[in-house]
């Protein structure tokens, strides 16, 4: 019996690609999954042969430096991908490295089944010819990506988002707490070092001016599990203000508010129905290229995919303490404006949720499995 092969680079790639081991574990058991990732992917079932915390890098400068680590690992999954054991790849997201090991399985006879589609229809329209010759079924997460796909030639299944499987639905609208009182706000600064050491000190200068107008508002910072965060990277003037926990995104549920650096956790506070703010800083270089590639009007996928600005956006030069929390005391003085936003997130919810989405596609990766 052939092997699979998943490879992810980062914390949500790790995260969604366990909740697909799970279901291919319940359909076949004996199933061996070597894998490229982290925790999570390990917990599932994978055996993690590359750990993926050595190359999670953020931006196109940061990945120059890492790239001859990046390299290395390379050859050595190309190495497996032609040792005749594998009989499925299944790259998950994290393009730079996948794309190559998928044009290079597919050359090799092996299929490949690409999870959580590169935002290719966002800055990379250009790689669409390539991923037509690589990629033998796209599976994508969000509606708007079945058409694209469809209408590059490149076969494609929608199995839904893999949050909407985890988290549940919202029963109604949330309500901000009266006059923004007793007010939870959970920070995410992001999942990579370099979003971290950017947006720290802005999340610390916004709770400084936010606990000045609202004194009760109360703060979470959520450490993402491959950043080493703890109670003394925050300011001794803020300790008492402002508590560590890895697990902070359960909080969701009951919070009022969320300040996110753009990502992954952007979308799991819209599923939970939350108001946000959304910032995002990098470095000159990172940020002028990226604004050349990028050809879409946010950067949060909330507001792409309710097609207008659900979440401000606070961006470079923009992402500042005092603009932040202008931003966020804003919405926790407009209760009208609060509700009619996360009565809108709820509908994006709908939008996403497709029922038993990672059991078909489970399904659909052990039909296309080679068996010898």
């Amino acid at each position: 019996m052939k092997s699979i092969l998943m490879t992810c680079g980062e914390t949500s790639g790790d995260e969604h690609g366990s909740l697909l081991v799970r279901e291919l574990k319940a359909l076949d058991p004996d199933r061996r999954i070597v894998a490229m990732g982290g925790e999570k992917l390990r917990s599932s079932g994978a055996e993690v042969l590359f750990p993926m915390e050595k190359f999670a890098f953020m931006g196109f400068s940061e990945i120059i430096t890492g790239l001859p680590g990046v390299l290395a690992l390379e050859m050595m999954l190309k190495k497996l991908i032609r040792s005749g054991e594998i009989g499925l790849f299944i790259p998950v997201d994290y393009p730079g490295l996948n794309l190559r090991l998928a044009r290079y399985a597919r050359k090799k006879g092996v299929p490949v089944l690409y999870f959580i589609s590169p935002q290719v229809w966002a800055w990379g329209g250009w790689r669409i010819g390539k991923m037509r010759r690589s990629i033998d079924l796209m599976a994508v997460t969000f509606p708007f990506e079945e058409q694209y796909y469809k209408d590059a030639g490149i076969p494609v299944f929608f199995s839904g988002h893999p949050m909407t499987e985890r988290i549940g639905p919202p029963e109604r609208p949330k309500e901000v707490p009266e006059g923004g009182k007793d007010s939870l706000i959970l920070l995410f600064p992001g999942s990579r070092k370099q979003e971290v050491r950017m947006h720290l000190p802005l999340l610390f200068s916004a709770v400084r001016i936010i606990r000045s107008r609202i004194p009760s508002a109360r703060f979470v910072l959520g450490a993402a599990p491959l950043i080493n965060i703890d109670g003394k990277a925050v300011p001794e003037d803020l300790r008492d203000m402002i508590q560590v926990r890895e697990d902070a995104v359960s909080l969701l549920g009951e919070a009022s508010l969320v300040i996110a650096a753009s990502g992954t956790v952007t979308l799991q506070t819209a599923l939970s129905g939350t108001p946000a703010v959304v910032i995002f800083k990098s470095t000159g270089f990172t940020y002028s290229l990226g604004r050349a590639l990028v050809k879409v009007p946010w950067i949060a996928m909330p507001n792409l995919l309710a097609g207008k600005m659900l979440y401000p956006e606070l961006i470079q030069e923009k992402a500042t303490g005092e603009n932040i929390a202008r931003e966020a005391s804003s919405f926790l003085a407009d209760p009208e404006r609060y509700r009619d936003v996360s009565r809108n997130l709820i509908k994006i919810y709908d939008s996403l949720h497709i029922d038993n989405g990672l059991k078909q596609l489970a399904e659909k990766s052990l039909e296309m499995c080679l068996t010898e």
